[in-house]
């Protein structure tokens, strides 16, 4: 009897780690069933490794995050015995736009912290300042942009619904590396 694998990493569904979990699992079609656990952020993955011992986690080396204040290097080593890599592989990113709302209400940026360096480098670019707000996904940050009416977002083109007072400011093709963990923890961390 094949046993059920399951890869956990960042949802929802239009995010780019849900893709790359779709694409490694086709890969993957001998191994058994698969099953793809969303997650509403990776930190909360991170906070409940203990019970998902012996599954998968699929984590972009692009990760980067405020709120623990770790990218992938931090977090490969901080788990060195919880996780183990044992795989990788490329697979691109949906297209990356940076978006400008010519009639802001907010003079605020949401983006993923895994894109701060694009923003800074437009920002630098263009002479300008924004006050930079933080999201889980870049899914998130589309919509937190748009619940604010916000003047800049990062995200994937394809959640894009385009209003008239949006511009592209700038495109981006990612090639991400993408690396799988076995978890192996067996108690909570903090």
């Amino acid at each position: 009897m094949e046993r059920l694998i399951k890869i956990h990493t960042l949802g929802p569904k239009e995010t780019d780690s849900c893709s790359a979990a779709y694409y490694f699992s086709q890969q993957r079609t001998g191994d058994g069933d698969i099953s793809i656990i969303l997650h509403d952020s990776f930190e909360t993955i991170f906070r409940h490794l203990a019970e998902y011992c012996d599954d998968l986690l699929l984590l972009p080396v692009a990760f980067k995050s405020k709120k623990i204040h770790s990218a992938w290097a931090d977090i490969h080593y901080r788990f060195l015995t919880e996780l183990k890599l044992i795989d990788g592989f490329i697979y691109p990113l949906s297209d990356l736009a940076l978006i400008g709302n010519q009639e802001y209400s907010v003079n605020q940026t949401f983006i993923h912290p895994a894109t701060e360096s694009l923003l800074n480098a437009y920002l630098n670019e263009k002479k300008q300042t924004t006050i930079v707000r933080f999201s889980s996904s870049k899914y998130s940050a589309y919509r937190d942009y748009r619940l604010k009416n916000a003047r800049y977002v990062i995200t994937n083109l394809k959640n894009v619904q385009f209003r008239k007072t949006e511009v592209i400011q700038k495109k981006y093709q990612v090639n991400m590396l993408w690396s799988v963990y076995k978890i192996q923890a067996k108690e909570l961390i903090k």
